[in-house]
């Protein structure tokens, strides 16, 4: 479910004929926007805009789009807005002489892989005992990096306490943000004083900005200190 926390208030255009309420009672737009304020290239975001008279009510009047940008496009009549290239998009709401203040939308590449850097199982020594794994969010639209994104960490086994290893913070678990160039890592690092495990599973996940998961996530590495 979308949260919708944003109201834009609305401006006269200047120059414009005004839009009293003798003709259909509208002073200002009220334009609702998703958090987060980002679209994927190639996504969908649908944008509402609500015509309000001077006592906060609705009024039925139709509502137009636009947008000066080529990183993205809007339906006029519409809203729904169209990730098409990576950067910073505007678009405005417009009623009448009326329009809203401009919503500012990043336009980012997709995430369509998480993929594992090197190879899955790692081998470490016991001592001192930790293990750095890396992944990357690779985009195929435009080719590349998919660029910042969450990307969690979870150690699967061995689970049981005392607890034999951890993320960071002593953790079974660890979000970590990838960089620019897609790429996100831990460190599994062996707790003092616990018994060398016989293995250590990590798994990993991503998921896109609308919650959608990322192809490869599920995928693990399996950690050996020998």
């Amino acid at each position: 479910m979308r949260r919708w926390l944003r109201l834009l208030p609305a401006a006269l255009l200047i120059g414009c004929s005004s839009l009293d309420e003798g003709e259909a009672g509208i002073v200002a737009l009220e334009v609702r926007t998703p958090v987060p304020e980002i679209v994927e290239v190639g996504e969908t975001l649908q944008l509402t805009a609500v015509p309000l008279d001077a006592n906060g009510d609705s009024v039925a009047a139709p509502v137009a789009w636009r947008t000066p940008d080529n990183t993205l496009s809007v339906g006029e009549t519409t809203g729904l807005v169209t990730g098409l290239l990576p950067g910073t998009g505007g678009v405005q709401a417009t009623s009448g002489s009326l329009s809203s203040a401009v919503i500012d939308l990043a336009v980012v590449a997709p995430a369509d892989t998480l993929v594992l850097v090197g190879d899955s199982v790692v081998t470490s020594p016991a001592e001192p005992g930790t293990a750095t794994l890396t992944v990357r969010l690779d985009s195929r639209n435009p080719a590349g990096a998919a660029g910042a994104r969450p990307v969690l960490f979870e150690i699967t086994r061995p689970t049981a306490a005392p607890l034999q290893v951890t993320l960071a913070g002593g953790a079974l678990t660890q979000a970590v943000q990838s960089g620019g160039d897609g790429s996100a890592a831990v460190t599994v690092a062996r707790v003092a004083g616990t018994a060398v495990p016989d293995s250590v599973f990590v798994v990993v996940s991503a998921t896109r900005t609308r919650g959608a998961v990322v192809p490869g996530s599920g995928q693990r590495f399996i950690v050996l200190f020998q």
